[in-house]
């Protein structure tokens, strides 16, 4: 009796004060998602979910507007950071990725609606198997939302959104994991060596032969070295014909004389016993000392003043333009350690084709580096400070665009505040790659925004949906996790041979281009390994900037068919 007293008793303090159960669902959630069972790890969203529904059977009230501020601030985001993807893939040169994305998107629209009829699902038990199956958590909210505009009561309405969650929970697991066994064995079944694939692809990004392909014309660490001139056959010589001797990634930074420093200008003649400070790649400035002399130590001379920056492409007169090409005319004298798009790192390679939104990380002397960035972008200095105005202002105007609705026959067509909000998500992030001024929304603060919104939202779904859920288990558990694996496994499937027969794209970026059409990060990184290459990279971030939008607004189509 006591202890079904003390029971009773933390009920009712969870009842009076609900966040206790929201962040206890985090805390469970994320512990959770970090085990790894054979391999695998459920990820924070799931078990934020999971442990969400169980705390849920407290039968705890949650005020709506916590899970609506905590949907917009992650939606928004998302849409910021792919913007420049989003709007760059609608080019032409992206053409067959913005293709091949619809057809998945439109394959996973179809079959959810053939599956959800034929098992007689509702409304919300299908917006949640399409969901979990495709793992686009976006869909949650923007189906709650079009249900909220359906012309039911509240207690159907609560039923409908319960199940989303509930479904979702049942297809996620699969739509996560099929979807990694699913790119393990594929390439063996249609006998595809990615390997050998890969490192095709990086000797035609390189402009080498195969075998060649390891040898690049980038370094990712540079080294900074001193030399005494005492060669006599580059005595009285000028530095630009000095430089021609050296190494072709090798640049002459310093010079000093006595106790004078003097810059490098192409006319200045290098005299006997002159220092010369030089900059290069590691393997090559080895040979540096038979062309100059013997290598020495100069503290003075040493400390150049070195940046290690990161630099946003966004000049058009480089989008589109090789990596080399761009190197050899806007930053001789500058080092690229990586380039990232979206996150991701991206190979490293001559014929590396540039586009807007990319991220160069660059080494180089300060004066190199700042005259490298005025040509091609903006520095992204660190900053711990967010631009709150845009993000405040992003969510306002999407949320008024979610609600305007054009009606066509009966129908009200509408992106629904979820859509509306990414929408100005998409063009805020796009607007920022244009005038990099203002806008500014530190990694550190996407990370917050998008993982702890997005979980935030989804523990308050699974709360809320708690009550409810054993009875939607009971009614579709076996049926929903059948069709999920259907739904999961179709659209690649299907994409798969729509983007090699038709489209006659390369395994290796058909295959990453899948994963980013199927939002499904997780798949991706199994690309990466099994290739032993970042080259599925290359295929993914334009389909996964147009998949998250187009998969978010089908959650307002799937609850207007159904």
């Amino acid at each position: 009796m006591m202890l079904h007293n003390i029971f009773d008793d933390i009920a009712t303090v969870c009842r009076n004060y609900p966040q206790i159960l929201i962040f206890l669902s985090l805390a469970i959630g994320y512990y959770a998602g970090k085990i790894e069972f054979f391999g695998f790890k459920l990820g924070s969203t799931a078990s934020v979910l999971l442990a969400a529904i169980v705390l849920g059977q407290m039968d705890v009230e949650i005020t709506p507007l916590i899970k609506s501020v905590a949907f917009a601030l992650f939606i928004f985001t998302i849409g910021y950071k792919v913007g420049p993807q989003f709007f760059g893939g609608l080019k032409k040169d992206a053409l067959k990725y913005t293709v091949l994305t619809f057809f998945v998107a439109i394959v996973g629209l179809v079959t959810t609606i053939v599956l959800g009829k034929f098992f007689g699902f509702d409304k919300g038990t299908t917006a949640g198997f399409l969901a979990g199956a495709m793992t686009q958590s976006s869909i949650i909210g923007t189906a709650e939302d079009a249900i909220k505009n359906l012309s039911i009561s509240s207690a159907q309405k609560a039923i409908l959104t319960s199940n989303i969650a509930v479904s979702y929970a049942i297809t996620y697991i699969f739509g996560v994991a099929g979807l990694i066994l699913f790119y393990k064995i594929v390439p063996k079944f249609l006998k595809v060596d990615l390997k050998d694939e890969a490192q095709k692809l990086e000797a035609k990004l390189s402009g080498a032969t195969a075998t060649q392909a390891a040898i690049d014309d980038f370094n990712k660490h540079p080294s900074i070295r001193i030399y005494r001139v005492t060669n006599k056959n580059i005595e009285e010589k000028k530095v630009s014909d000095v430089q021609i001797l050296l190494p072709k990634r090798v640049i002459i930074e310093k010079i000093k004389r006595g106790d004078n420093l003097i810059e490098p200008k192409p006319d200045i003649t290098i005299k006997p016993n002159d220092l010369i400070a030089v900059i290069g790649d590691r393997e090559q400035i080895i040979d540096v000392k038979n062309i100059i002399g013997p290598e020495i130590d100069d503290p003075a001379l040493m400390d150049l003043p070195i940046e290690i920056i990161k630099i946003c492409v966004t000049k058009p007169q480089v989008e589109g333009k090789k990596l080399g090409e761009i190197l050899k005319k806007y930053g001789q004298h500058c080092f690229i350690s990586k380039i990232t798009e979206q996150g991701h790192e991206l190979p490293l390679k001559k014929n590396m084709i540039v586009y807007k939104g990319n991220v160069l990380h660059v080494i180089g002397l300060k004066k190199d580096v700042e005259s490298f960035a005025k040509n091609i972008g903006y520095l992204e200095r660190k900053t711990h400070a967010t631009d709150l105005v845009i993000v405040g202002l992003g969510c306002f105007l999407g949320t008024l665009l979610g609600l305007a609705a054009i009606k066509i026959g009966t129908i009200p067509l509408t992106l629904g505040i979820g859509g509306g909000i990414l929408l100005a998500g998409l063009f805020f992030g796009w607007l920022r790659s244009l005038y990099p001024t203002f806008g500014q929304i530190p990694n550190g603060a996407q990370w917050i925004l998008t993982d702890l919104g997005l979980n935030l939202f989804i523990a308050c779904v699974g709360l809320t949906a708690g009550p409810k859920a054993i009875h939607a288990l009971q009614a579709h558990g076996s049926t929903l996790f059948f069709a999920g694996v259907a739904l999961t496994l179709l659209p690649h499937i299907l994409g798969l041979m729509f983007g090699r027969i038709v489209l006659k794209l390369n395994y290796i970026l058909l295959l990453g281009a899948l994963t980013g059409a199927g939002t499904a990060t997780p798949s991706l990184n199994v690309l990466k390994n099994e290739t032993d290459s970042l080259t599925p990279v290359l295929g993914y971030t334009v389909p996964y900037a147009i998949g998250n939008f187009i998969l978010t607004i089908w959650g307002t189509v799937i609850v207007s068919l159904m």
